[in-house]
């Protein structure tokens, strides 16, 4: 009976089933729009939570209590969830400050407010534009991976921006032995802006290795670029007169071991991914990573026994401004190597992966209805990418491409039904058509 409603198209009419099959169908599947349905829910909501606010500050009144003390802080900063905007209104003195149209009424001044008004209100301005740009279907990461990888260099930022916020209580705090500045003002503001790039590009490698795209031709020139960076920042450090500086003179074989301990993984890295298969170079920049963590906590740990308590200090201190280049670059590298780099594996293991336990393909499959107890209950490609049944998917799939049609994500199911049969008819037919 439900075999006969799919051929006559009885299924059809139901809310979730469309009127077309395979992956070139041209129908959505069927939704509440944005405007004006959504939106106006979400208009009616904060007029109410706007509402609520009203009456708590009109008849609750909250308690201010005495007025700061001058001695408890020098420096006043908003809460810890602004601390980004805070930093943004801070770096626009970066920015060129210029006047357009003086002496007329059209006059426009680009000061230090007018840019730091522009980059607080970017992010805001993104989120509303977001839901009119992004009107397709949903998609996981790995099929997005530009977007994926903007938003999280966006997050990125916004740790970034939140500590160059707080730029004068690290300059007080962060100190060398000597009582000098160990991060610089100039140095703080590159941190403002690398971080963020290096980790977009690192989740984009990341996100098209993850969609069964091959990234070495983006991967290497990556990878070895920031070898090289690092590379000719020791370089300078070593062969320039005032590298390291007089004081760093009694120091220079701890430094010389703390910059082998972070250098070498990252030579060990890019040498893999130049001559090996992915496969390999995955594990070398894994094991690379592992025993450069376990060689600079031991160097850590050991090296005050053997001078002083202060002799880290002053091998860390002594590099700036280049110690957030000689220790954060070889981190990026070599997670970017390691994400950037997968085992070998089935395109369709990766297409079965991307089920999300909606149960639609369950609901709407005919076969279901009397093999239900075969198949578990969940649904029909995630028990087939966890194996969570019997094998009975494989022979008794009709291969009607129900289960595709009401997809969110457009997997083929069948196309994977009939790629594993063809598979098994072929091992019969080399084995003399015996089945095991």
């Amino acid at each position: 009976m439900e075999i006969e409603r799919v051929k006559e198209k009885i299924l059809e009419g139901r809310p979730g089933f469309p009127r077309q099959y395979g992956p070139q169908r041209a129908d959505h599947q069927p939704g509440i729009p944005l405007f004006p349905q959504e939106a106006t829910r979400d208009l009616v909501t904060i007029f109410l939570l706007t509402a609520i606010m009203f009456f708590l500050s009109a008849f609750v009144t909250p308690f201010l209590g005495p007025a700061r003390s001058p001695q408890l802080s020098e420096l006043i900063v908003p809460d810890w969830y602004l601390l980004f905007s805070w930093g943004l209104l801070k770096v626009a003195d970066i920015f060129p400050q210029f006047t357009l149209g003086g002496g007329t009424p059209l006059k426009a001044v680009f000061n230090a407010a007018f840019w730091g008004d522009l980059l607080s209100g970017i992010p805001i301005i993104a989120l509303l534009v977001l839901p009119f740009l992004d009107r397709g279907r949903e998609t996981r990461p790995a099929k997005a991976p530009i977007r994926s990888a903007v938003g999280v260099a966006g997050i990125a930022s916004i740790f970034t921006s939140s500590l160059y916020s707080i730029r004068e209580v690290v300059a007080q705090r962060w100190v060398t032995p000597n009582g000098a500045a160990l991060i610089p003002d100039g140095t703080m503001k590159w941190f403002f802006i690398i971080p963020p790039v290096l980790v977009g590009l690192t989740t984009y490698i990341a996100l098209r290795r993850l969609a069964y795209q091959p990234m070495r031709i983006w991967l290497l020139p990556y990878v070895a670029g920031l070898t090289l960076v690092v590379g000719a920042q020791i370089a300078w450090i070593f062969l320039t007169p005032g590298g390291l500086g007089a004081e760093a003179k009694p120091w220079i074989v701890p430094i010389g071991i703390a910059l082998f301990i972070v250098f070498a993984p990252m030579v060990v890295t890019t040498f893999a991914l130049m001559r090996w298969p992915e496969s390999t170079a995955r594990k070398v920049s894994t094991w690379a990573g592992a025993l450069g963590l376990i060689g600079f906590l031991a160097f850590y740990f050991a090296l005050p026994v053997v001078t002083k308590p202060a002799a880290l200090g002053w091998v860390l201190s002594v590099l700036w401004p280049n110690m957030n280049t000689l220790v954060f670059l070889p981190i990026f590298g070599i997670l970017t190597a390691w994400m950037g780099t997968r085992r070998p594996y089935s395109s369709y293991e990766y297409l079965l992966n991307e089920c999300y336990q909606c149960g639609k393909c369950h609901t709407v499959c005919p076969v279901t209805k009397v093999e239900d107890d075969a198949l578990g209950g969940l649904n029909l490609v995630y028990n087939t990418f966890k194996k969570q049944h019997d094998g009975v998917p494989l022979w008794t799939c009709l291969a009607c491409d129900a289960c595709s049609a009401v997809c969110p994500l457009d997997i083929q199911y069948s196309d994977y039904i009939l790629e594993e049969r063809a598979k098994v008819h072929a091992k019969m037919a080399a084995d003399g058509g015996q089945k095991e």
